[in-house]
């Protein structure tokens, strides 16, 4: 019995994809023919998603950019079809014109009128994840085409401005300040999310290339007050590692050093994982304190010495790839 049901399970699945494959032939065939026509291509990018054949989507979807004028990104349609596509570049002219496009439509809620059962609703969820576009209603595509927009620049933030270590040493990439100037004409172009942390990082980007060095710590100072995600731990670390390599000014060297004690102390208090010890080691160094700055090496160097030995499987399986 249990047999026949497996073969009978096999059998429908069989027929399951031999009838979808049908189908997806049937829509490139529409789609060669129409390849202008929104409707076809959404129909089309649809049934590819459902085929899980992601490669072909972008493909399809990119091609279909080329063709019509930027302006058809208007089309509600249009961009919920290549949000998760053509949003991809900073630098592109659509880029710029998919934050304008997503603030200029109108984006109302939608009460689905037809009851659907759990399986039908799974099954659109799911196709909706796929695609970039998950939500029931219209404000929910909105959050996700601005979620998409804002994570795409903020990635592009975040390799233009973040601190990288090589050789053991913090340093800096090679400010650009062409590239530092479109990045902050998008930030301040749309209503995106986490738009503050983005501007500040691009602020503290500036600050640090033109020698602004008390602007830095007053910029670090205020993205704490107010809990900015993005800037805090070892963003702050780095960041400020950077500029202990820069300062001489001992008033300044202080309100560093007492900002990072301040910081370590909130730290410990919730039980934090920032290792700030190692840069208070070269605070203290800085101002002189030969103790604390002996004593705060050792805990340094002990934290980092432990985070290697509970993820040396890891790092040496990174390193054999």
């Amino acid at each position: 019995m249990l047999r026949k049901t497996i073969m009978t399970l096999v059998c429908v699945g069989c027929c399951v994809a031999a009838s979808a494959q049908t189908n997806l032939e049937s829509l490139k065939e529409k789609y060669e023919a129409n390849k202008r026509d929104i409707k076809v291509v959404k129909e089309y990018v649809e049934a590819l998603e459902n085929a899980e054949k992601g490669k072909e989507v972008e493909r399809v979807a990119k091609e279909y950019m080329s063709r019509c004028p930027v302006l058809q990104v208007e089309d509600k349609d249009t961009y919920l079809l290549l949000n998760k596509y053509v949003f991809a570049d900073p630098y592109s002219n659509v880029f710029e014109y998919g934050i304008y496009a997503v603030k200029k439509m109108k984006w109302e809620r939608e009460e689905t009128s037809v009851q659907e059962d759990k399986d039908a609703r799974l099954k659109r969820l799911f196709r909706g994840l796929r695609s970039g576009v998950s939500g029931d209603n219209e404000i929910d595509k909105r959050y996700e085409a601005l979620m998409l927009l804002s994570r795409n620049l903020n990635k592009e933030i975040e390799k233009q401005c973040r601190p990288y270590l090589q050789d053991d040493r913090y340093v800096m990439p090679l400010y650009d300040s062409l590239k530092q100037e479109r990045l902050t004409y998008l930030v301040n172009k749309g209503q995106l999310l986490g738009q503050d942390g983005m501007s500040l990082k691009l602020a503290i980007n500036k600050a640090l290339h033109v020698g602004n060095n008390a602007q830095v710590i007053r910029d670090l100072e205020v993205a704490t007050s107010l809990n900015m995600t993005d800037i805090q731990g070892d963003y702050i670390v780095a960041i400020l590692t950077v500029l202990s390599e820069r300062i001489s000014d001992k008033k300044l060297i202080d309100d560093a050093l007492s900002f990072v004690l301040r910081l370590k102390d909130q730290e410990e208090a919730v039980g934090g994982s920032t290792n700030y010890y190692n840069l208070l080691s070269r605070l203290y160094a800085l101002v002189g304190d030969k103790n604390n700055a002996d004593k705060y090496k050792k805990m340094g160097d002990a934290i980092e010495a432990e985070r290697i030995e509970r993820y040396k499987d890891l790092f040496e399986a990174i390193r054999s790839n």
